[in-house]
């Protein structure tokens, strides 16, 4: 799990219907919170947060903390919030026993947090790996762009960034000028790169809890250092890319403020029409999500896909852009080729319902899938 935005409708997923719908990035969110950390620091921070798998694993076994979280309301419970609220806060990160022992000493501190926020991660990387499919559905049109579970809306200048494509024998492509350089690993038996960057004439977001992070304003910048809060210790490149985003976005709404995105907070179903009716019905329209729909519900994503398949229809063209853990959307895994198997911690990028790469879920690495 990547901490987005556990509340993007409202309705969680309880582990047995996670491992039903073969949703592999649910940890955090069992029933049971002393299994959550545990089972966070084994399989999500082990590997990616040295102290994230030495806090939870504390946090695990001190049952004076849990009983303080389990205060909570099971969807604040999750590990990415509570602990992404104690680093708000500052917590010493010298170790394990300072973390957990700061917590315990200031919980209501780390509460009042907990209970305000919500897990946001704004990752824009994953723009490396959205951009060939992007690029693909704009055929050299000017699109309307829109992201499903918005947060604070980096990923919608994709534009605006610079790329590198990595192949096992060198550097496959170079694309834009822009800041920061966002990498990807690419692989698979055939692939096309994009030789240019989308040319987005409006842009559009849905969140049911959207953050501004690109206003000149005392709380955009709290916002901000919110967002960075939430990303793990020791991933120093993931927040130096955050930081370069953020410099970016803000500096080209600074000299082009008419390009602020059109966000409406509310509900990935029942509000999306209130988002699209703004859609300029000329524009050929692209719409994305990342790692957002997890965290619905069965019968919410079979409904989100339904009206996925309505909106094909529209006159001024449409793309899907599917960015999930393989089992999250119904009827895509079945679309992976035969014999190709999906890596543990990988999402299934898919264009219209149709799997078509293997991606890492920070956009570190994508496989190019046949056919």
């Amino acid at each position: 799990m990547d901490g987005q935005r556990p509340e993007a409708t409202g309705v969680h997923v309880s582990e047995a219907d996670a491992q039903r719908q073969g949703i592999t990035q649910m940890t955090g969110l069992e029933a049971e919170t002393r299994l959550a950390y545990a089972r966070f620091g084994e399989r999500e921070a082990r590997g990616n947060s040295p102290l994230y798998e030495e806090v939870s694993g504390a946090i695990a076994r001190d049952d004076t903390l849990l009983a303080r979280i389990e205060t909570l309301p099971a969807a604040k419970r999750q590990p990415n919030l509570v602990l992404g609220a104690a680093r708000y806060l500052n917590a010493p990160e010298t170790g394990a026993d300072a973390f957990v022992t700061w917590m315990v000493e200031h919980w209501d501190a780390v509460e009042r947090v907990v209970r305000g926020r919500a897990t946001q991660t704004n990752e824009a990387g994953r723009c490396a790996t959205l951009l060939p499919f992007v690029v693909e559905a704009a055929q050299g049109r000017p699109i309307a762009l829109v992201e499903v579970g918005c947060s604070a809306g980096l990923a919608l200048f994709p534009d605006l960034y610079a790329y590198r494509f990595d192949a096992a024998d060198g550097v496959a492509d170079r694309v834009g000028a822009g800041s920061p350089e966002l990498a990807t690993a690419v692989s698979g038996a055939q692939f096309d790169l994009p030789m240019g960057l989308p040319l987005v004439a409006w842009r559009g977001g849905l969140d049911l809890n959207p953050l501004d992070v690109l206003s000149d304003s005392a709380k955009a910048r709290d916002n901000a250092r919110w967002l960075e809060a939430l990303v793990w210790p020791g991933q120093t490149t993931r927040a130096e890319r955050l930081r370069g985003c953020l410099a970016t976005v803000r500096g080209h709404l600074g000299t082009h403020p008419g390009e602020r995105p059109v966000v409406v907070r509310g509900d990935v179903v029942d509000d999306l029409d209130e988002l699209l009716r703004q859609v300029p019905d000329e524009l050929p329209l692209v719409l994305f999500h990342s790692a957002v729909l997890a965290y619905t519900d069965a019968a919410t994503r079979a409904e989100f896909a339904d009206r996925m398949r309505e909106i094909a229809s529209r006159p001024g063209g449409f793309t899907w852009i599917s960015n999930e853990g393989p089992g999250v959307m119904p009827g895509i895994a079945e679309t992976v080729p035969e014999g190709v198997e999906v890596p543990a911690g990988r999402f299934v990028l898919a264009v219209d319902g149709v799997a078509r790469a293997l991606v890492g879920p920070h956009g570190q690495a994508m496989e190019f899938l046949a056919g």
